[in-house]
C-alpha cells in the first residue's frame, strides 16, 4: 500500500496495524481534503475489477478504505487486490482529467 501511495496522488496516508489498515483518499495532500466523489468511483471500479471494497464515511475519516481481510488471506490474493486498487485509481483519476 505504501508503494501505491508514491505512485498515487490521491492517496493521503495509509494507516494501521496487522491485517487492519486504511488508507485515506484526498483531492490534496498538502490540505488532505476527502476525496469523497472520487473515492466512491474507485470503490465502485475496484468491484467493477472484481475486488468489493468499502469506503467508511464519518466525520474525520471521509473516504477512507477500510481493508480487512480474512485471516486466511494469502499472497497471491494480496498481490491481486493491490493490482486492482492500483489499476481502479489510475483510472478513475484519468477520468476526472
Amino acid at each position: 500500500l505504501l508503494e501505491l501511495a508514491e505512485r498515487h496522488e490521491i492517496i493521503g496516508e495509509v494507516r494501521g496495524r496487522g491485517l487492519l489498515l486504511g488508507v485515506e483518499l484526498v483531492t490534496n495532500r498538502a490540505t488532505r481534503e476527502p476525496a469523497d466523489d472520487l473515492g466512491e468511483r474507485a470503490t465502485d471500479e475496484c468491484l467493477t475489477r472484481g475486488l468489493s471494497m468499502n469506503i467508511v464515511r464519518h466525520i474525520g475519516a471521509n473516504s477512507v478504505w477500510r481493508i480487512a481481510p480474512p485471516l486466511t488471506v494469502t499472497e497471491d490474493e494480496i498481490d491481486l487486490a493491490l493490482t486492482i486498487m492500483d489499476e481502479s485509481l489510475t483510472a478513475v483519476v484519468a477520468m476526472a482529467v
